[in-house]
């Protein structure tokens, strides 16, 4: 009678195992990514729109009227792209700890032995 609540507590173990897994990955490649936005906010793509100039390209121009406004967008677009990019890094970190803290309870449970396996579910429940 027992057979098939260990074989149901099992798949569901595993099945939360790899979504955790799976949540990793997701988040580690999110960190990366977000991490190198942080680094370099106005390279992705909107360089290409906006025209951004590198800061040591020489400057032939006096900026006034129209050309301050666009050097205060452009300010403005790469301080947004940060601020994404810093949201987007704590949000991935979260994703990390959380899969983390998945994995490790639910490979916990799953390589307990038979009697704490069926005790552990109770918990959860609060019975």
């Amino acid at each position: 009678m027992d057979r098939p609540n260990t074989i149901v507590s099992a798949i569901y173990g595993y099945t939360v195992c790899l979504i955790a897994i799976l949540l990793f990955v997701a988040g580690s490649v999110g960190f990366v990514n977000n991490g190198f936005r942080t680094a370099n906010p106005g390279f992705e793509g909107s360089h290409y729109r906006m025209g951004v100039r590198r800061a040591d390209a020489p400057v032939a121009y006096a900026p006034t009227g129209i050309a301050q406004r666009r050097d205060s967008f452009r300010g403005a677009t790469i301080e947004r792209g940060r601020r994404n990019a810093v949201r987007g890094l704590v949000v991935s970190l979260v994703l990390l700890i959380i899969s983390i803290v998945l994995f490790r309870w639910h490979w916990r449970w799953l390589n307990a032995p038979a009697f704490q396996r069926s005790e552990l579910p109770n918990t959860i429940a609060g019975s």
